[in-house]
C-alpha cells in the first residue's frame, strides 16, 4: 500500500541537492513531486526524516517512471529503494503501516 504524504525530502543526481516533497511512499520506494524528473533509470541520492524522528535517512534509488504535469496528478517521478539500510527499512515499514490504520479508522467514522 502507498500513503499520501507531504514530506520535505533533498534528493541529488549529480551537484547539490534539491529540495521538493515526497507525495506517497511505500516500502519500496517513493513519489517525488518536482517538475524536473530526472530520467527513467537515473540513480538519485536522497535525505529523509519522517515526521517525529531526529534521524535522517540516506536512501539511494532510481527512476522508475516520470509523470508530467497535468490536470489530474503532479509532476514528478517515481523512485525504487534500491540500497537502504535496514533499520530505515523497518522505519518506513513501520511508519506506513501507523499511517494505514490512522487512515482506515478516520474513513470508519
Amino acid at each position: 500500500p502507498r500513503i499520501a504524504t507531504n514530506i520535505e525530502i533533498k534528493f541529488r543526481e549529480k551537484g547539490s541537492f534539491v529540495r521538493s516533497y515526497m507525495l506517497n511512499v511505500n516500502n519500496g520506494g517513493l513519489f517525488l513531486k518536482t517538475d524536473k524528473p530526472l530520467a527513467i533509470d537515473a540513480e538519485v541520492t536522497m535525505h529523509i526524516r519522517l515526521p517525529d524522528d531526529q534521524d535522517t535517512m540516506t536512501i539511494e534509488g532510481r527512476v522508475v517512471w516520470t509523470n508530467a504535469k497535468s490536470k489530474v496528478f503532479p509532476a514528478g517521478m517515481g523512485i525504487q529503494f534500491t540500497k537502504i539500510l535496514p533499520e530505515h527499512q523497518e522505519k518506513i515499514k513501520i511508519y506506513v503501516e501507523a499511517n494505514r490504520k490512522e487512515i482506515k479508522s478516520l474513513s470508519m467514522m
